[in-house]
């Protein structure tokens, strides 16, 4: 999986760029990983939902690929983190009682391979959480503004590196690797307050990655691109939904591989 370098270089703003979970997701989470104390977060990044899940009194195991994001993570009260690969997880079978994977399914091309990976590590649960803009790739206005936005930090001075290939992998997709046992939508209120030219520039800084040229230089692009592309800014006050996806472990776990019957090079030692 590709990212960690990208994540280690946008690590100190991703929260500044980023709304945490809201009340609704992380009720709905709790609720569905209900009895099972022990959860891998896979691909816990800053522990956004990682420390909310603690706070409920779960045991949770983070996996990154990203030191950066894993430092921040650690700052806020997380102890149990490990830098790995998701498809390739160091725990043992059935090691926890469930697994959680959020933002990640983007920067994977094949998702069935990192799913059966969390099913093979989970005794009860798998949960992926699937926000708004993953049911379909990005719009060619999207991918307009975003370039015009490159060009103009370049015109600037400013030259951003590539983001990693993304990959967007529709409810749909997913139910064919198999049929989720539970699938909870939940709408994400917007920010309070008006639509203000703010909320573009915090839209257009988590667009591009944010972090990477200084605040005013920002601002400049974000003055540019709306004189460019103008746009209701309504847009960005409406609820968004995002979708959580529950499978029981065992659905995701291949039936040629049986857990017992894995060779020893699939089941890496060191578990929870």
């Amino acid at each position: 999986m590709t990212g960690d370098v990208e994540f280690d270089r946008i690590a100190p703003v991703y929260d500044e760029t980023r709304r945490p979970p809201s009340a609704e997701e992380v009720r709905a989470l709790v609720e569905m990983l209900g009895g099972c104390p022990t959860v891998l977060d896979a691909g816990v990044g800053t522990g956004r939902f990682a420390i909310p899940l603690q706070a409920h009194g779960f045991r949770v195991f983070g996996v990154d690929l990203s030191f950066g994001m894993m430092r921040l993570a650690r700052a806020k009260g997380l102890s149990h983190l490990v830098r790995a690969d998701l498809r390739h997880l160091p725990f043992t079978d059935r090691s926890v009682d469930a697994a959680f994977m959020a933002h990640v399914l983007q920067l994977i091309p094949e998702p069935r391979e990192a799913l059966a990976e969390l099913g093979r590590v989970a005794r009860r649960r798998v949960v992926v959480q699937l926000p708004e803009w993953f049911e379909r790739p990005p719009s060619e206005a999207w991918r307009e503004r975003r370039n015009r936005y490159r060009e103009i930090a370049a015109e600037l001075g400013y030259s951003l590196p590539e983001r990693g290939k993304r990959y967007w992998h529709s409810i749909e997709e997913l139910s064919e690797i198999a049929t989720p046992r539970d699938v909870r939508v939940v709408l994400r209120p917007p920010p309070a307050g008006p639509a203000t030219d703010e909320r573009y520039s915090r839209w257009a800084s988590e667009m591009i990655g944010g972090g990477r040229i200084p605040p005013e230089v920002h601002e400049e692009i974000v003055r540019r691109l709306r004189k460019e592309f103008p746009q209701d800014l309504a847009a960005f006050a409406r609820p968004r939904r995002t979708r959580f996806v529950l499978w029981d472990a065992s659905q995701l776990v291949p039936k040629t591989e049986k857990l017992s019957g894995l060779p020893s090079s699939r089941r890496p030692g060191g578990g929870a």
